[in-house]
């Protein structure tokens, strides 16, 4: 385990807390997160990262930087050992994280690039086009009534009904 000073911060039960639903979440999700969204471990690592440098700064006041080598080399034996290839991460969202949580992050996944976003321009100009145009459709035709049949086939008998009543009401006179 990297330096023994900090070694306390790990027995921090708020930083412990955290490994420890980390850990549960990528037994759990690990396989399926690294095939298909690795940027979510990206998010879930700075959560945890951020969590652990500020109980550290409490701790340790005045030795910032090697708090965050301390933490990021945790950090990374942790995800090493629950098989998260860290060099095979190369996208994550950074956009709205601390500086500090960032560095912490780039030393954990050295291949790590911000998700591309669209700018301003682009959405601006996207929006000016208008919403996209459906795809045409092929006329169907119309829905038939099978009510109607029905109704049709009523009239039918009672017309053929009143016929025959009157053909045998002149045939008895």
């Amino acid at each position: 385990m990297p330096n023994d000073r900090y070694g306390e911060l790990l027995r921090n039960p708020k930083i412990a807390s955290e490994l420890c639903d980390l850990e549960d979440w990528l037994n759990k999700y690990g396989e399926q997160l690294i095939a298909y969204e690795p940027s979510r471990i990206v998010t879930r690592t700075a959560w945890v990262a951020r969590i652990a440098l500020d109980e550290a700064y409490k701790a340790f006041p005045g030795e910032e930087q090697q708090v965050r080598d301390f933490v990021a080399e945790v950090l990374k034996e942790k995800l090493q050992q629950l098989n998260v290839p860290v060099g095979a991460v190369t996208s994550g969202d950074l956009h709205g994280t601390r500086q500090d949580v960032v560095e912490v992050l780039r030393r954990i996944f050295p291949n790590l690039a911000q998700t591309e976003r669209p700018s301003l321009p682009v959405i601006l100009r996207q929006e000016e086009r208008g919403p996209p145009q459906p795809a045409l459709l092929q006329p169907q035709p119309p829905a038939r009534n099978y009510l109607s049949k029905y109704i049709y086939a009523w009239v039918a008998t009672l017309l053929a009904s009143a016929i025959l009543i009157l053909l045998l009401t002149r045939a008895l006179k």
